[in-house]
């Protein structure tokens, strides 16, 4: 489905970005890509995330970045995020998020 740029909200502005990302080709040797945009689960809460808080066209700042180690947004696919912060404080996930870390 094609989209007027002015028609979408920053939500799927976002969705779109995000799940067009793919990792670099030929990285150095021991240099690893979290990746987690490869899972339809990741996808799924990402856009269930993205809806809730940016379904509108109001002008915004992205904060880009990852939470430190591979239990936040290397699991989740949102940015500072683990997936204890899905399910419990921001009620986004229960039954959706299929993927694991320690203490969830």
């Amino acid at each position: 489905m094609l989209y007027s740029r002015m028609a979408m909200t920053f939500a799927s502005q976002l969705f779109d970005f995000y799940s067009t990302l793919r990792p670099p080709n030929n990285l150095p040797a021991g240099v690893e890509v979290l990746y987690p945009q490869q899972k339809n689960e990741v996808l799924t809460v990402v856009k269930k995330f993205l809806e809730k808080y940016y379904s509108d066209q109001e002008s915004r700042r992205l904060i880009i970045g990852i939470n430190p180690g591979r239990f936040g947004a290397g699991v989740t696919g949102i940015n500072f995020t683990a997936p204890r912060q899905l399910t419990g404080a921001l009620g986004i996930v229960k039954n959706i998020i299929l993927i694991k870390s320690p203490g969830v």
